[in-house]
């Protein structure tokens, strides 16, 4: 009976182990892939970077595109709308400044200018978007900005 019960009590032991091994690498699993998510989010915010500059370049030029040209043009733009509406899916929106004032937790100053009238840690300039996860509030990319900043 006791070599029954130690027995039982090894395998106890044993299966114990097993599945919290079994967790542990769960765990380690789950991790990996939310941050190689994560990073594929931060390549597809630069190729959304990279569509909004060929974007603001049709915009400037679209006068002087023949037929050809103006399609080519249709097409990236619907690329771009796409990529867009696919990050939206994911909770991933711009983030964005309503009374034009720079939050640390939100952007990265990049640069500063005198501006005579305005308050300091006004935003002057949008250099780079900033994303943010708006399910879990977590910022994905902070918004690079140019601010206001007066010495007094």
């Amino acid at each position: 009976m006791n070599s029954k019960k130690a027995f039982l009590k090894q395998k106890l032991i044993e299966f114990q182990r097993r599945i919290a091994e079994l967790n542990h690498r769960l765990k380690e699993s789950r991790e990996s892939f939310r941050k190689r998510e994560a990073d594929l989010i931060l390549e597809l915010l630069t190729l959304l970077d990279a569509f909004e500059n060929i974007d603001e370049t049709i915009e400037a030029k679209q006068d002087q595109f023949d037929k050809s040209a103006r399609m080519l043009s249709k097409n990236i733009r619907s690329v771009h709308k796409k990529l867009k509406r696919l990050l939206q899916t994911r909770d991933l929106v711009e983030i964005e400044f309503p009374e034009d004032m720079a939050r640390i937790d939100h952007c990265k100053i990049v640069d500063t200018r005198s501006a005579p009238g305005s308050r300091n840690e006004t935003i002057l300039s949008v250099v780079k978007k900033g994303y943010v996860n708006k399910k879990n509030g977590k910022v994905l990319r902070k918004a690079e900005v140019i601010t206001v900043f007066n010495d007094e």
